[in-house]
């Protein structure tokens, strides 16, 4: 991944999109570069915490304006650990921006067609993915804890991809980003029995000094394959939010922020 710093914002983003930075744009903000004091220092994007709004709506107009967008042009979820994947429209431009009030309930993903739309996905040791069809000129963000990598929301969301858009998934560029890691995201048995439902465990569950850790990375990287994206086509952060704190909010760390993924058409 390649780091960046505009306006006071520090934020990544994947090499795999830079052959198409004319179509589209995207950003894995950090914790740097916001108002918010104290567990939500300083850039905390979530609202469903007690960060005061302004501050959390300062800190969104900040990422706003160093992409040359509005805060209105952006859209929030409440996200639940599903499944569910809303199209995004013209109309619902800068809903959950400023408020919970009018965001999208009970949504783990978005996808839109929409130029200058910013697509949002918020995360603290969950996994956010970000989908780009550069022949469709379709793009998408889902947000994966251990509960949506077990239910394959990725799948979700590349197969309402091709529904909407007729998007081959073989054309789909995913980036896979920070979240805990396999070196730190310790699970317990009933995890372990959620996700042996839906994958082979030896592929992604690890057991190390006596504890069970979950591979979320490797989790969604075999959904998207599964899914029909090429193995070429997919990028891992490989950035743990657990052992990166200071970078990245961690729920596990006790911090009360989130960061985001956040994508848009050009």
């Amino acid at each position: 991944m390649l780091q960046s710093k505009k306006n006071e914002v520090s934020y990544f983003q994947y090499s795999i999109f830079s052959n198409h930075k004319n179509k589209v744009s995207h950003f894995i903000t950090t914790r740097k570069g916001g108002v918010s004091k104290g567990t939500y220092q300083s850039l905390n994007l979530g609202m469903m915490q007690a960060d005061p709004v302004d501050n959390v709506i300062e800190n969104r107009k900040r990422v706003a304006n160093a992409f040359g967008l509005s805060l209105t042009d952006f859209v929030f979820p409440i996200q639940v650990h599903g499944t569910q994947i809303i199209r995004i429209t013209e109309k619902d431009r800068g809903k959950g921006a400023f408020c919970l009030n009018d965001a999208f309930a009970d949504t783990d993903g978005f996808i839109t067609n929409v130029p200058r739309l910013c697509l949002i996905t918020l995360a603290a040791d969950c996994v956010p993915i970000t989908f780009f069809d550069p022949i469709k000129k379709a793009i998408g963000v889902a947000h994966a804890g251990w509960k949506g990598t077990a239910l394959k929301t990725p799948k979700f969301l590349i197969e309402s991809m091709g529904r909407e858009f007729n998007s081959n998934p073989k054309d789909i560029i995913g980036g896979i980003g920070p979240s805990g890691g396999p070196c730190c995201y310790e699970v317990g048995q009933d995890v372990v029995d959620e996700v042996a439902k839906t994958f082979d465990p030896n592929n992604v569950i690890i057991s190390r000094s006596g504890k069970t850790f979950f591979n979320m990375w490797e989790a969604n990287r075999i959904t998207l394959i599964e899914s029909g994206v090429m193995p070429t086509n997919i990028e891992q952060a490989e950035i743990c939010t657990i052992t990166h704190s200071d970078t990245f909010f961690s729920a596990r760390q006790g911090h009360g922020g989130r960061f985001a993924a956040g994508i848009f058409l050009l």
